[in-house]
């Protein structure tokens, strides 16, 4: 791949109008503008060079370029979605999650642990009404904490 094209890639416009004509049915520069909040003419450009990258194709209809992804452009976006999910940050419940587990964790089998993780029951307490696997970890790493506590 070409130097062009690594540094188009680093840059937000260019991603958000890539995944944003993946999104839009019918796709054209005005709408992608405007879901990118961007200019038109800046947009234009940009579509313009994802085209040249032969990442997305334009099908003029009337006055107007609809515009659609390649094979190649659907393979790009779909590496960058996931690319955007692996870097987006962390949920900051998961976050507190990990924390209190690493907690948990050293103080197993450790003189005092009952005093260093009791407390943490009222926050899985607050992260288990939040539903989904995070209630699940909570009540999980709640067992745990009663189990260093004595409790049956």
């Amino acid at each position: 791949m070409g130097r062009g094209l690594v540094r188009l890639f680093l840059k937000d416009k260019p991603v958000s109008a890539l995944l944003a004509v993946e999104e839009l049915h019918p796709a054209y520069a005005a709408l992608v503008a405007k879901r990118i909040d961007s200019t038109y003419p800046h947009a234009s450009t940009v579509l313009s060079e994802l085209e040249r990258a032969g990442l997305l194709a334009a099908r003029p209809k009337g006055r107007i370029r609809y515009l659609e992804l390649t094979d190649r452009g659907r393979s790009v976006a779909s590496a960058l979605r996931a690319l955007l999910e692996a870097i987006e940050e962390p949920d900051p419940a998961w976050m507190r999650m990990g924390r209190i587990r690493e907690a948990v964790e050293s103080a197993k089998g450790v003189a005092g642990a009952e005093q260093r993780v009791g407390p943490f029951r009222r926050d899985l307490a607050i992260l288990a009404k939040e539903g989904g696997d995070l209630a699940k970890e909570a009540r999980d790493l709640d067992r745990q904490i009663g189990a260093i506590l004595g409790e049956g």
